[in-house]
């Protein structure tokens, strides 16, 4: 199996749409099912959108979109925001397709004045690939898979909040991990992975929990589907991800939104319509998630809130371009 399993697949899809189960949902409580009004005012994020043919770093708050990063001919994408410190993670690489392009990015840092640090150079550690940051909730570290090229797969490496001091906590070399974020006392991973002694294809990719001192893991879904970026709940009784369901879906494969019980492992499809639901994040407002939708309708991205009282869903900022990636804050 290729060492970027997953990585190009997964994105061959997206750079496509971009240019162009038994899960049954819970019925619906509308009792206290919060206005559309009252959604907007919710809405606080940093998203990626594509400006003059570059993606920029944006910020959504109290009904204002501002651009936080200064066109440079590169593209800056996956903003992860650190409330403790008030900075803002992000990649940046070569402006040569449509979405994430892994091999030639680099990261950096953006803090609460717009000003940016280089954190990991591109080829640094010895990795040629890198990717998929995220905090922890100390603040302290990073975790984020990369690949190394004497070991040729992605795996997860944790640093400190300067990016320096990596290590690696995934064990096993013959295949990949994606997706990684930590639990919600930092002790643990999830992420996504082939269990070990299944098939390696990519439709047994599940979602998986890594102990972050011993590197010892655990398999928590069981679903058949191919799972990809989990995001705990904040009182981590659940996690949500995304989930093939029907990979010959109008040629190109159809992805939910899935939860999971942490407690019984009982899992319902959460976000279900006929388009392409990706990268689910929790939002400290109980009742709103935020995502990456591709509408099959308009080949259009959209960072996009679903209000799971009412069943519906908004755009992050109602603009004609692409925009991915929310992440609330």
């Amino acid at each position: 199996m290729s060492k970027t399993i997953g990585m190009k697949v997964f994105w061959k899809v997206l750079v496509l749409l971009v240019l162009l189960n038994g899960c049954e949902k819970e019925p619906l409580d509308n009792s206290k099912a919060p206005s559309i009004d009252e959604t907007t005012l919710n809405i606080s994020c940093f998203y990626t959108q594509k400006i003059e043919g570059r993606f920029e770093i944006c910020k959504s708050e109290n009904g204002k979109h501002s651009t936080l990063t200064k066109a440079n001919g590169k593209d800056k994408w996956w903003p992860k925001h650190s409330a403790l410190h008030n900075e803002t993670l992000f990649y940046q690489s070569d402006n040569t397709r449509d979405v994430n392009d892994y091999a030639s990015a680099s990261l950096w840092m953006l803090d609460a004045n717009h000003n940016q640090t280089l954190l990991i150079e591109q080829g640094a550690y010895g990795w040629e690939m890198q990717g998929l940051c995220n905090w922890s909730h100390s603040g302290n570290e990073i975790v984020m898979a990369a690949v190394d090229t004497a070991i040729g797969r992605w795996q997860v490496y944790i640093t400190d909040a300067n990016g320096e001091f990596p290590r690696r906590i995934t064990t096993r070399d013959d295949v990949d991990y994606f997706d990684p974020v930590f639990s919600n006392d930092d002790k643990k991973v999830y992420c996504s992975a082939i269990p070990e002694s299944e098939p390696k294809v990519n439709s047994k990719i599940e979602i998986m929990r890594v102990d972050v001192a011993t590197g010892i893991e655990e398999r928590l879904t069981y679903n058949d589907h191919r799972d990809h970026h989990p995001d705990v709940s904040p009182d981590e009784k659940t996690i949500i991800y995304e989930s093939l369901v029907d990979p010959d879906y109008l040629s190109i494969g159809k992805w939910v939104v899935k939860e999971l019980d942490l407690s019984t492992s009982s899992e319902k499809i959460v976000i279900e319509d006929d388009n392409i639901n990706l990268f689910p994040r929790y939002s400290s407002v109980a009742h709103l998630l935020y995502l990456t939708e591709l509408n099959v309708e308009t080949f259009q991205m959209q960072a996009t809130i679903y209000n799971t009282s009412t069943d519906e869903k908004f755009n992050v900022n109602d603009t004609e371009n692409i925009t991915m990636n929310p992440d609330p804050f």
